[in-house]
Order: structure tokens, then C-alpha cells, then sequence
């Protein structure tokens, strides 16, 4: 692809990981579309971020950072004031991009003007090997889709619009978790989604912390995204807004039970009684909402047995009462 089309900023936001961000700043510089800039947003790291920086050699790095730490979704906000392109994408510090991502989403883009989003498939790592490769299923109007759990993944898999970013105005900072999830829903409700069916960004699992472990900062960002946008899920008709209680209420009664936490369980009862109320004792839900109230050990011991079948059991019950 000519390097002399669009613009692409993409932004780095980062927090004491000097010794993997090294790697993913080594995956945009041999990316075969080259029309880039690169934003690295150090949110208040105490290592040696700055010096690693410092030392690399590529005008088109360009390095902000925090005077005190704000969290990973106000990083890509600061990132993305500071953009040029007209294109953004986001890579997590200890994240790669294989080499032709970006060329073949701007490809994309160019087949395909309506979408203002391209996302791609992730491949999951564990220090040599892949344990998971996930390959992107949903285009067009995803905001249904949306609404039944992140069909996405990460974002360092999108490439965005930046004119779309601003209009959503960027990640929302107060959420504790959930970002990405919380910033696809805004941008569905404006835009359409296309992907590259490939696996172009590498997702390493390691001993850092990612907000996805720390489980009780999961189950509140969950439960914020439930009451964030659960008229929105209701408007578009209670069997997207079942499965849309379904989603949330699995992820945040997943971490009461593993964490045996009482308060947590309470919050998975919340949810679950809002689809109680709508459909009454029809479905799964209201059966979920019964566990809420066992007690946690057999709740445990339930999960370890049924866990894994019930989210396809719960789609096989609706295909058969739609």
C-alpha cells in the first residue's frame, strides 16, 4: 500500500511497563502501511518509561506524560486530544500488532465508507504459544449485538474515525471497568462496524495486572454499564434486553461465587430482577435470580458443575420461545 495516504495516529497509553512497550512500539514501526504517528501517553509511570522513550529514535513519537495517574480510558482521552489523523487506533502497551493490520483496514475503510469502525481478530498468547485465537463474526449494526456482551475484544484491535471519536466524546473515565465495551455501544448507536477477518493483534497474557483481573473493579463496571444503558437495551425490545441482563448479571454472579462475596451476589440479584419484572418467571433469568439467594458454597459448587453450559443452554431456551 502507498504510505502517503491518510494520516493514523495511534495511541499508546501506558503505566510502568517500559519493558513491553519496547515490543509494541517495534510492531507499529514494522507495520507495512507507514503514514504514522505514534502517541505514547505515560500515565505517571515510575520505572524507566521516560528513558526507554527517550532513547527511541522515531520522529514520529510523540510522548505525554501524566503529572499524576489517571487510569488507562483518560490516557487514550489524552491521547486522542493530541491526535492529527484521521484515522485512530489504540494499542495496550503490552499488546502487538502483526505487520499488516493497519493496510488492511484502511483497505477496508476504502471499500467500505459507511463503517466507521474495522476491528480485527485477536490472537491470545501465553508467552511462546497461542491458546486462543478469536476471529471477528458481526458487522453493519452491531448495537444489538452489543447489548448481549463485547463481541469486539480489545481495543487494540479497532481503528476509528477520529471525527466519530470526538462526536462520543472518547472513553469515559468513570467507569471502573468496561471502557472498550462502554465506547463500542456509544459508537454503534452512530456508526456501522466492518472487520478484517484475520487475527492481526497479539494479546499477551502475563503476572501484570489488566482491569479484566481485578475482579470486584469488573463487577462494579459491569453494573454501571447495566444501569448506563439499560433503557436504551429496553427501547430495542425485551429479548435483547433479557439477553442484555443475561450478559451481565453471568459476569457479575461468575465473581460473586468465585470471590464468595455476598455483596457481589447482590448486585447479580439486581440485574436479575429488573428481567424478572419484564418477563416474569419465564426464562432462565428468573432462574438465576432464584440461585441469588443460596447459599454461596453450593453456589460454588453449582458453577464448577454447570458453569460452563449454561450461557448455551440459556441460547438454545430462546431459540426455542422466539
Amino acid at each position: 500500500m502507498e504510505n502517503a495516504g491518510d494520516l493514523v495516529s495511534i495511541v499508546i497509553p501506558t503505566y510502568n511497563r517500559s519493558n513491553l512497550l519496547q515490543k509494541a512500539i517495534s510492531s507499529l514501526q514494522t507495520q507495512t502501511y507507514q503514514n504514522i504517528e505514534i502517541i505514547i501517553v505515560d500515565d505517571c509511570s515510575s520505572d524507566d518509561t521516560e528513558e526507554v522513550v527517550r532513547n527511541m529514535k522515531d520522529a514520529r513519537i510523540h510522548y505525554i506524560k501524566h503529572e499524576m495517574n489517571k487510569g488507562g480510558s483518560e490516557a487514550r482521552n489524552t491521547g486522542l486530544r493530541q491526535a492529527g489523523g484521521k484515522f485512530i487506533g489504540f494499542l495496550d502497551s503490552d499488546d502487538q500488532w502483526l505487520p499488516e493490520k493497519l493496510e488492511k483496514q484502511l483497505s477496508l475503510f476504502k471499500k467500505n465508507p459507511s463503517a466507521g469502525v474495522v476491528y480485527t481478530g485477536v490472537q491470545v498468547v501465553n508467552g511462546d504459544k497461542v491458546i486462543e485465537t478469536v476471529i471477528p463474526q458481526y458487522k453493519g449494526d452491531l448495537l444489538p449485538k452489543l447489548f448481549e456482551g463485547n463481541c469486539l475484544n480489545t481495543t487494540s484491535s479497532i481503528l476509528v474515525k477520529k471525527e466519530l471519536l470526538i462526536e462520543v466524546g472518547g472513553f469515559d473515565g468513570s467507569l471502573p471497568s468496561c471502557q472498550d465495551w462502554d465506547l463500542y455501544i456509544r459508537l454503534a448507536l452512530i456508526t456501522k462496524f466492518d472487520f478484517v477477518k484475520e487475527p492481526l493483534v497479539l494479546f499477551f497474557e502475563h503476572d501484570g495486572e489488566r482491569i479484566t483481573t481485578n475482579k470486584p473493579t469488573s463487577a462494579q463496571g459491569h453494573m454501571l454499564i447495566f444501569l448506563k444503558y439499560k433503557e436504551t437495551a429496553k427501547q430495542m425490545g425485551n429479548r435483547t434486553f433479557q439477553r442484555f441482563i443475561f450478559y451481565i448479571s453471568k459476569i457479575i454472579l461468575k465473581i460473586g461465587i468465585g470471590s464468595q462475596s455476598k455483596a457481589i451476589i447482590k448486585l447479580a440479584r439486581k440485574v436479575l430482577a429488573e428481567g424478572v419484572k419484564a418477563r416474569g418467571t419465564a426464562g432462565n433469568n428468573f432462574l438465576y435470580y432464584l440461585l441469588t439467594f443460596v447459599n454461596l458454597k453450593i453456589l460454588l459448587i453449582f458453577y464448577k458443575k454447570f458453569g460452563n453450559s449454561y450461557q448455551k443452554e440459556y441460547a438454545l431456551s430462546e431459540a426455542a420461545t422466539s
